[in-house]
């Protein structure tokens, strides 16, 4: 601000305007009203009115957060000197009376219960202020940047403070601000305030003082699109390092966050700790909200997704379970809110956050539990975890490169810039205060219209670009996102529709690939020793290296998806029907209704298994009928039989799933169930080719249990309702001697297990990655 009087220091006083107006004014006999006790003054203030009219619920989790439109409609009134019978008066058509009426009860309810508990706000404190004189004497003289919006009530102040002090106001004029300049109107009655000028008036000789033309700084300006919003940290950091290179201080850079909820996604990538947030850093990454939003989510939802997050934040699933999912859906005391908030503290150790949660459930406290509010603990976690989110932590000692919101721009030049989502979806911001009024009503009663305040942050992009050197702008371009049409006006011809991803995809996306798996890998290893099962023996056929990775490095597949494994179906339906025949199938009890029974018992919480089950539940009455057919003149003799046997020296093992005997041809049947919809059976043209040996491990297996060779194997299509026959069975027996035996050959040295030369079974393959055959 200015120099102190009586002061020995060269340097000016400096003040935000908002801590200047907290200063520069006194409420007597009153205390002003924090937002938590705010909420319940307006709780109390909207008590037996329908405020479902306004589009708002009376319910308390909903008002905590819907209550800050109410508010915000009542401190424009106030600010502006307006009152809502004034806006009845404008509302010719009665088009908003009902919700005029509504607002009016509750703004007089809020401002009764303000006045009898001694509080002000914004709505109210203009009626009680006095200037500060003691704090305002200090002062020899005042110069106030203006960049800007002054309410009438700002600006009564402003007035009231030039008749004490010398006050000088300086402030810049463009196409963009007029209207907020209207107000000095009555101050320069002899002069005209001309576009894209920088002025200084003198407030207490209510003349301009100061005049002086204002030209671009620009020297480069550049305009990239990119298909997501990650990717424009690429360009940033490119940005920032083209900016060092021509010598710029990095103390004079900015970046520039429309959204500001970007900046923890800014934070994440800042691996050269570039960056120091104005807004305060994000806790998204740090325990506390990890902790508490992995629980949150794992109560509402139990998915792999949010079971698998448990395990990986160490949180005690047990606990949580036998804990928190006991209470939660009971009505939440301060005992039960106290242990929650003790629990979620354990796994936090930064002091700082600590100290601020403690704050936050101080406050939480008294705003749940001041009042008889029967609140579920669900509810109250989601308020709860909401409030943590808000959290920020003061970024000290950090990067030199300032990272702020547009409103933080103000009265702040930079020689070099970079701003980021200049799309259409965050420029301009949209304002909570227009839910009530038209902009036509807004316009008639001289309060603050949807186009003003587009125009007010129109003239922040218009002063923040104009007054630095070099500009970098990127933005979305997708088919959900474009930019917006304000960078038409403000740089024409420079506008550049293209997208960028690929030219910047090397700055965050290094392709790491493991090389060691690009080489060959050889090794000696007896393969005569394992015990192999079909699937096995087919993987090491398919493919030598997925063999060598999955059952002798024995690497797991990390599975997080919601879409069902290609085996959980089939091994439902596999026990399914191994329940439903384990009775004496001669017996009454084989009816569908023990089908469907079963079914239900493996009902599943994962939302896409579900529906497979529902749908596979249909599907098998044709199997139900067909099969009782068949019965008629067979007997089961087995399901799913386990066997391990020994053929040419080498041990096979593996489940029948169902062996028959078949009364009319005096024959056994072995039956393998197919859920698969594609299933291929091989024949006598093509069976030379074949990796796929389960039918002859099951006919081998069965040989050996019942001593027999009267023996017919089936592939039993669950989708079709049909058996189908291996009619290459014999063909396919000596083809797996063959291959047992070239398995002895080759344990005899080092064994190269090469990847598949046939790239399409790595479509499906979860080593793809490994093997880099993305």
């Amino acid at each position: 601000m200015s120099d102190q009087k009586n002061s020995n220091t060269l340097l000016p006083f400096t003040l935000t305007i908002d801590e200047f107006f907290k200063k520069s004014i006194i409420l007597k006999n009153k205390k002003y009203c924090d937002e938590e006790q705010r909420f319940l003054f307006l709780k109390e203030a909207i008590k037996d009115l329908d405020i479902s009219k306004l589009g708002i619920s009376d319910s308390f989790t909903k008002f905590l957060k819907q209550n800050e439109y109410i508010y915000r409609f009542f401190t424009e009134l106030s600010s502006e000197k307006i009152s809502i019978n004034e806006i009845k008066t404008a509302d010719t058509y009665d088009y908003y009376f009902e919700h005029l009426e509504i607002l009016s009860k509750i703004y007089d309810n809020y401002v009764d219960i303000l006045d009898k508990n001694d509080f002000v706000d914004r709505v109210t404190y203009f009626k009680y202020y006095e200037l500060n004189k003691n704090y305002l004497d200090k002062f020899s003289e005042i110069n106030l940047i203006f960049e800007g919006y002054f309410t009438k009530i700002e600006f009564d102040i402003i007035k009231a403070i030039s008749e004490r002090v010398n006050l000088n106001i300086k402030f810049f004029s463009n196409e963009y601000n007029q209207k907020s300049l209207e107000v000095f109107k009555d101050f320069i009655l002899d002069d005209i305030i001309d576009i894209d000028f920088e002025y200084i008036i003198n407030m207490n000789e209510k003349k301009i003082t100061y005049k002086k033309k204002l030209e671009s700084k620009n020297t480069n300006i550049e305009i990239k699109g990119f298909t997501s919003r990650i990717n424009q940290i690429a360009f940033i950091k490119s940005s920032i390092t083209e900016c060092i290179k021509k010598g710029i201080n990095p103390s004079n850079m900015a970046l520039v966050l429309p959204d500001e909820s970007f900046a923890p996604t800014v934070q994440l990538f800042d691996n050269e700790r570039y960056f120091n947030f104005a807004m305060g850093k994000s806790i998204e990454n740090r325990k506390l909200f990890e902790v508490s939003n992995a629980i949150y989510n794992y109560l509402n939802e139990k998915e792999i997704v949010t079971i698998e997050r448990l395990r990986y934040l160490k949180i005690d699933k047990k606990f949580v379970d036998d804990n928190i999912q006991k209470i939660y859906t009971k009505i939440c005391t301060i005992e039960n809110f106290d242990f929650l908030c003790d629990y979620i503290k354990t796994f936090e150790t930064n002091n700082e956050i600590l100290q601020k949660f403690d704050d936050l459930i101080y406050k939480l406290k008294r705003l749940l539990f001041s009042s008889s509010n029967s609140l579920l603990v669900k509810d109250v976690y989601k308020i709860l975890l909401q409030r943590i989110n808000e959290i920020k932590l003061d970024d000290i000692n950090s990067g030199k490169i300032t990272v702020l919101g547009l409103l933080e721009t103000r009265a702040n030049i930079f020689d070099a810039i970079i701003v980021c989502d200049f799309n259409e979806q965050f420029i301009p911001k949209a304002s909570v205060k227009d839910k009530f009024l038209s902009s036509k009503i807004k316009a008639m009663t001289n309060l603050p219209t949807l186009s003003d305040r587009e125009l007010l942050q129109k003239y922040y992009y218009k002063r923040l670009i104009d007054s630095s050197k070099e500009i970098y702008i990127s933005y979305v371009n997708s088919d959900s996102n474009q930019i917006t049409r304000f960078a038409n006006e403000l740089f024409k011809e420079k506008v550049d529709y293209g997208v960028y991803d690929n030219s910047y995809r090397h700055i965050l996306y290094n392709n790491h690939t493991l090389k060691h798996f690009d080489k060959d890998i050889i090794d000696r290893v007896d393969l005569t020793k394992f015990s192999w099962s079909a699937s096995s023996l087919k993987t090491f056929l398919d493919c030598k290296r997925k063999f060598y990775l999955q059952y002798i490095l024995k690497i797991k597949e990390h599975y997080t998806s919601l879409k069902p494994k290609a085996f959980e179906l089939g091994d439902i339906v596999h026990k399914i029907l191994e329940r439903y025949y384990t009775v004496d199938n001669t017996s009454l009890e084989l009816d569908f209704r023990k089908i469907e029974n079963l079914f239900n018992e493996y009902r599943s919480e994962n939302p896409l298994l579900a529906l497979d089950l529902e749908i596979w539940k249909k599907k098998l009455y044709d199997f139900y009928l067909y099969d009782s057919k068949r019965l008629e003149n067979s007997r089961i003799l087995g399901l799913e039989k386990r066997f391990d046997i020994n053929f040419e020296g080498i041990n096979l093992k593996g489940i029948v799933d169902r062996i028959d005997f078949n009364n009319q041809t005096n024959r056994y049947e072995v039956i393998d169930y197919k859920t698969s919809s594609t299933l291929k059976v091989d024949t006598l043209k093509n069976y030379d080719k074949s990796i796929d040996f389960q039918l002859e491990f099951y006919y081998l297996a069965v040989n050996e249990l019942y001593k027999t060779d009267t023996i017919d194997t089936f592939y039993y299509d669950l989708n079709s309702t049909k058996l189908i026959e291996e009619i290459a069975l014999d063909k396919k027996l000596e083809l797996l001697s063959e291959k047992l035996n070239d398995l002895k050959e080759l344990s005899k040295s080092d064994i190269n297990f090469e990847k598949t030369q046939q790239k399409s079974s790595c479509n499906f393959c979860i080593y793809k990655t490994i093997c880099n055959r993305e």
